[in-house]
């Protein structure tokens, strides 16, 4: 990372969701808009992370390794485009490199810090432990609709609720509170034990 995350312009909001979406990334899930987007203009395998906070969007200009996460820059626009001037600068910063303990020297020779999501975004013990709770229990309801044969319609209906609202549940959008989500699992059948288990801390959890 050759940046550094500072207020203002990552609020705590931005923070949680920005660790919310690197977790995502970290368990080999794809995403797409409206959260990134490749960005082949600047490097193979790079993309831009959207975070979007009342009406500033915070990027991430990042690449998926097989090993890591790389990020090449941070910054906050009021735009809805990305400015050249970042297309610019970033172009190259995403060159063809694996994470091993040659990449680290190399990154490191060059100013990149080489760390976890959490130490990149200051995220607290707390925070750290609401984003793995919040990505556990999306998965948990995504899982349990699908054992169930259920479109998200038919839990939309059997919650009075909406599809969209449904895929924003799955999807962990920052608009989603874990209350909702533990309240849909609960109407999916899943048992107070079941929650329990699954809101327990892991020993073996990979560091956000």
């Amino acid at each position: 990372m050759r940046s550094e995350v500072k207020s203002p312009l990552f609020s705590r909001e931005a923070r949680l969701e920005a660790g919310f979406l690197l977790r995502k990334l970290q368990e080999g899930q794809a995403l797409e808009l409206p959260h990134s987007r490749p960005m082949p203009a600047i490097g193979e395998r790079c993309h831009e992370l959207r975070i979007v906070v009342v009406n500033m969007t915070s990027r991430v200009i990042y690449r998926v390794d097989f090993d890591a996460i790389v990020i090449a820059d941070v910054f906050g626009e009021k735009s809805q485009s990305t400015p050249n001037s970042v297309l610019g600068d970033r172009r190259g910063h995403c060159g063809s490199m694996t994470m091993r303990s040659s990449k680290r020297r190399r990154l490191e020779a060059k100013g990149w810090k080489v760390g976890s999501a959490s130490e990149f975004l200051g995220l607290s013990h707390e925070e750290v432990a609401y984003v793995e709770i919040k990505l556990r229990l999306a998965q948990c309801l995504r899982d349990r609709r699908l054992r169930r044969r259920m479109t998200q319609l038919d839990l939309a209906k059997a919650i009075k609720s909406s599809q969209s609202r449904v895929a924003k549940m799955e999807a962990g959008e920052s608009s989603v509170s874990l209350d909702l989500l533990v309240r849909t699992l609960l109407a999916l059948g899943t048992s107070s034990s079941d929650l329990r288990r699954l809101l327990a801390p892991r020993r073996s959890a990979p560091a956000v």
